[in-house]
């Protein structure tokens, strides 16, 4: 080679060199890091309010008093005594109020069971203030839903629900409702817990925020920055009659599901499979080394379960190939079924694992306290 030839190769070698150097000194971009900026967020909170706020309603409920007008309540027992039949028409008095949102734009309104539990008409109060009667479509004292119409020839603004198996712990939790009649007020926390049970319900699958809910929120919707539903807020955890961080909705997925079939049927048909079931100690599990379980403390002759040779002391380990640990998660895990489906259940009885097959019936009619 001519020693030209060398310099020029000896040029190049420490230029390619030099810009090896510079791309690896160069600050790598990351594709994993989102950064919002202050002012997107705060224009993505104000969107999500002023697209949903007209599909939320405030929900006035009250019962209808039979007696003369110039009596009052504790006289109506008095007045009917002495006039029977002969009675004025009856007053409609003012006994509560919650919240709801449409979710279907030719009226029907998604609420709580214990906001229309006992009440016998409903005031639906639109964001623009007009007001509308409804009537109730169907009810789950179970899940504590309800599903109110209102009769109307116009199209009302409504809300998608958001597919919460998606939902995170820390996403951003928006929730709009009448809290202390304050209509249509707006706060806003993250999702602090997904998938929780508290036994507040038969039915049930929260998620926990601490977006500030009070009440009078009830029945209102919890949403993402999507605008979309994940939950129907239902309750709080407070040692006085303020929120302190602790506020619990219905899950979207659950409440859509509800929702459909109260629309459909006015009422919900659950899977039962006749168990009582109790929790097992840590030490217990390590002693049959098993890493989850549930036991069956009792089977209903002839439900089921029995049918399908499921007995008392059993342990389930698994219900359609998942772990349970605690009763809550098998009852869920039927709640998931309708009516006829077939189960498939992993139990262990006397250090030996079987695989049982359990067809669901309907749950019989039997009176459940809820609240």
């Amino acid at each position: 080679m001519k020693p030209y030839e060398k310099i020029i190769l000896a040029v190049l070698a420490v230029a390619l060199l030099t810009v090896g150097i510079l791309i690896l000194l160069k600050e790598p971009k990351s594709e994993s890091v989102t950064v919002y900026k202050t002012d997107s967020l705060q224009q993505n909170f104000a969107d999500v309010a002023e697209k949903c706020i007209p599909a939320v309603v405030v929900i006035r409920t009250g019962r209808s008093i039979h007696g003369h007008p110039a009596y009052s309540d504790p006289h109506e027992e008095l007045y009917n005594y002495f006039y029977g039949d002969n009675k004025p028409g009856a007053k409609k008095v003012q006994t509560g109020q919650g919240s709801g949102f449409f979710i279907k734009s030719d009226g029907y309104i998604m609420t709580n069971f214990h906001i229309v539990d006992g009440q016998d008409y409903f005031m639906i109060v639109l964001a623009d203030g007009r007001e509308f009667e409804g009537r109730v479509v169907g009810a789950d004292p179970l899940s504590d839903l309800a599903v109110l119409k209102i009769n109307a020839a116009e199209k009302f603004p409504y809300l998608e629900f958001a597919d919460t198996d998606k939902l995170r712990t820390g996403h951003w939790a928006i929730a709009i409702g009448a809290p202390f009649s304050l209509s249509h007020t707006v706060t806003v926390g993250i999702v602090s817990h997904k998938k929780r049970t508290v036994g507040m319900n038969v039915h049930e699958n929260f998620i926990q925020t601490d977006a500030s809910v009070n009440p009078g929120n009830s029945g209102g919707p919890l949403l993402n920055l999507e605008g979309k539903v994940i939950g129907v807020n239902d309750f709080i955890i407070s040692p006085s009659a303020g929120n302190i961080g602790l506020s619990f909705a219905i899950d979207g997925n659950l409440s859509k599901k509800i929702s459909g079939e109260l629309m459909a049927h006015g009422k919900i048909e659950r899977p039962w499979i006749g168990i009582t079931m109790a929790e097992i100690s840590a030490p217990h599990k390590k002693m049959l080394n098993l890493k989850s379980g549930v036991a069956a403390f009792e089977v209903v002759r002839g439900a089921p379960a029995y049918r399908a040779g499921v007995k008392p002391e059993d342990i389930i380990v698994t219900v359609d190939g998942k772990s349970v640990n605690q009763p809550r998660d098998v009852q869920n895990a039927i709640l998931d079924h309708k009516p006829g489906d077939l189960m498939k259940m992993t139990i262990c009885r006397e250090n030996r694992m079987l695989d049982v097959t359990v067809q669901t019936e309907t749950m019989p009619a039997k009176r459940f306290v809820n609240r």
